[in-house]
């Protein structure tokens, strides 16, 4: 359910009219800060979809999705904020996701479609995305009605083939060193994980 209904969310929003204005549309990127921030400066104007909190009941479940809007111009706030003909602006990024997801019907899985509700926009204030001269903000979405829970079904899976897992020793590096082996992509410059194990089961 949640796998289907972000990766629809992800192909309505690249199939639609705002795309061609746009650099990037995608999930969220799973990285920190300080990396997220470098993803926004390189990307925007992005759009990307992220899971949120959502409440469940009774085997029922309404969830809910952020879709942030990222928007920068070399041109000045108030380009970045309105566009300028050219690059398109944060506010004109929010109009267009808002109209667009309103009432929007996408794919549960299990040959169910579920529509959406625009429950709020909310602007991100962040002196560190001011800085790089991004703006962004949130629309944030949620199912209009409950969906019932699925169990995961097995014969969907492929084949198990590859185990890989990293195995923690005691730390031969700093924390510092550390954090640049965590960004997005990994900085391995002066140092880099020695340790690593990758297990191919017997077919």
């Amino acid at each position: 359910m949640l796998v289907e209904l972000e990766t629809g969310l992800v192909a309505l929003i690249k199939a639609s009219a705002l795309a061609p204005r746009l650099r990037m549309v995608d999930s969220l990127p799973d990285v920190d800060g300080p990396s997220l921030v470098g993803r926004f400066t390189t990307d925007a104007p992005a759009v990307y979809v992220a899971l949120g909190s959502f409440p469940v009941a009774n085997g029922m479940a309404r969830p809910k999705f952020g879709v942030a809007c990222v928007a920068r111009n070399s041109r000045g706030q108030l380009a970045a904020r309105h566009g300028d003909g050219v690059a398109i602006g944060l506010q004109e990024m929010l109009d267009a996701v808002m109209a667009l997801l309103d009432q929007a019907a996408v794919s549960a899985g299990a040959d169910r479609t579920v529509s959406f509700g625009v429950t709020s926009c909310d602007l991100v204030v962040s002196d560190e995305l001011y800085q790089k001269g991004i703006y962004a903000g949130v629309v944030q979405i949620q199912t209009a009605a409950e969906i019932p829970l699925q169990f995961l079904d097995e014969s969907s899976l492929a084949d198990f083939k590859t185990f890989h897992a990293d195995t923690d020793i005691d730390p031969h590096q700093s924390a510092a060193e550390h954090q640049k082996w965590l960004q997005e992509p990994p900085n391995y410059s002066s140092s880099a994980p020695d340790l690593s194990d990758t297990i191919i089961l017997q077919e």
